[in-house]
């Protein structure tokens, strides 16, 4: 037996589940690494640009991380 591991659409992933079923694919989510709400919602975030914090040195990150 083989294992991949693929990431699917969210809008997709009920049919993927029940082609994979439907073939006889053993579907184990207990080694998924999903992302919680606010972690995906704060990597869309970042992708586009958005609530990043903008620093100008070492020092000043460092200031703004502990701020």
């Amino acid at each position: 037996m083989e294992t991949f591991v693929i990431s699917v659409p969210e809008q997709k992933s009920s049919l993927v589940k029940q082609l994979l079923k439907e073939l006889g694919v053993v579907i184990n989510m207990e080694n998924a690494k999903v992302p919680n709400k606010k972690t995906l919602s704060s990597m869309k975030k970042t992708s586009k640009g958005e609530d990043l914090t903008k620093t100008t040195s070492h020092s000043d990150l460092m200031k703004k991380l502990n701020s």
